[in-house]
């Protein structure tokens, strides 16, 4: 069995929290962008589902 597929999901699940973590410095930064942030982190985390549902496949 190849661990190629989960390997790139690993990299696809490591990039969106790296993105979480932009987008969260970024609010920290920014007083009165809670509402942009909420979004950001709310699609990373869709994204990171849809990750773990294709790597459990």
């Amino acid at each position: 069995m190849s661990s190629r597929p989960l390997e790139e999901a690993m990299d696809r699940a490591e990039r969106a929290l790296l993105r979480i973590e932009r987008a969260i410095e970024r609010g920290a930064m920014h007083d009165g962008r809670d509402d942009k942030l909420r979004a950001n982190v709310a699609s990373a985390i869709a994204e990171l589902d849809s990750i773990i549902k294709e790597a459990g496949r």
